[in-house]
């Protein structure tokens, strides 16, 4: 992809694109050891000039999860997550926060240059309600990682999250798959389909219980496979997973049928990351088919963590 692709100006896109775009960066390799590369070095790109402009708002909705299942959210731009902001290396991001909501908010990311002044975890950079502030990030490297709220303790697992994809300039197509594992507060649901009546201890008609986490663990703020939509990919074709962890809990990600090589040279189909944790991977797929990917805590997948990957035949 040449470094014209992308325009000057807003560039955000809706949390499930998928896009050809290029090449990954094992940057998330890094050992938590001895904080030396467990792969090949993370490259520094040099500074490209370009500004890229993001408008956010603070905006309180009630999400619907999956049918019937309405959550009372705290988000960027009115979605959980918010919308994936797109960069190359060597970009300057300015991000303008704008909260008209009640409550402070604030917008924090992980392994790009920015101020202390602009961290997003203290004064000034946290929105208070009717506030509007600017923070200005600047990654150096090709990278996914997560963006989400550090004003209150609440903010994350009301829906203040997010991803930051960018891309290395030399990056080599792909379709492209971002991937964003949170977990929702039970207690601040509007309205859940399996909940039974207190009184009578019955389920209303066309609620379905799925266990006590029911709805509480989402792929991009949704759960179960009626409300995820599938992921795409065909025979043959290279395919790029970013995956951001970034909730109260641990989580895997399991691809049925599949395989890849991950940073360390492990030959896996399953990674797991902790709150705050990332990865970025490629695989191409040998087999078609409608195959399950999920979380592999069992109650997470019966919590919503569940979804599929249609590979279509060459």
């Amino acid at each position: 992809m040449s470094s014209d692709a992308l325009p000057t100006g807003a560039h955000v896109r809706p949390p499930r694109a998928i896009k050809a775009l290029g090449a990954v960066c094992m940057l998330t390799a890094l050992s938590a050891s001895c904080g030396t590369p467990a792969g090949p070095a993370p490259r520094m790109y040099p500074l490209t000039g370009r500004t890229r402009m993001v408008e956010l708002t603070a905006q309180d909705v009630r999400w619907e999860v999956g049918p019937s299942a309405i959550y009372n959210a705290w988000t960027y731009n009115g979605t959980i997550p918010g919308p994936v902001i797109d960069a190359v290396a060597g970009d300057r991001i300015v991000i303008r926060l704008s909260n008209p909501t009640a409550h402070p908010v604030s917008i924090h990311t992980h392994l790009v240059e920015f101020a202390q002044s602009e961290d997003g975890a203290d004064l000034p950079s946290i929105a208070m309600p009717g506030q509007t502030i600017t923070v200005t990030w600047t990654p150096r490297y090709a990278m996914t990682v997560p963006y989400h709220d550090h004003a209150t303790h609440e903010g994350v697992r009301r829906g203040l999250v997010g991803a930051l994809v960018v891309h290395a300039p030399d990056e080599r197509p792909a379709t492209e798959h971002v991937v964003v594992l949170s977990d929702l507060d039970s207690a601040e649901f509007a309205q859940l389909p399996g909940v039974a009546d207190p009184v009578t201890g019955m389920i209303p008609a066309g609620g379905t219980f799925r266990g006590p986490h029911q709805y509480m663990h989402v792929i991009n703020g949704k759960a179960y496979e009626e409300s995820i939509a599938p992921y795409m990919g065909r025979v043959g074709s290279l395919s790029r997973w970013r995956v951001v962890s970034i909730g109260v809990e641990a989580h895997t990600w399991h691809i049925h049928g599949h395989r890849w090589v991950d940073a360390d040279g492990t030959l896996t189909d399953n990674i797991q990351l902790s709150p705050g944790t990332y990865r970025t991977f490629e695989l191409t797929p040998e087999l078609p088919g409608n195959w399950m990917v999920h979380c592999h805590f069992p109650n997470h997948a019966e919590g919503g963590m569940v979804t599929r990957y249609v590979v279509a035949p060459q």
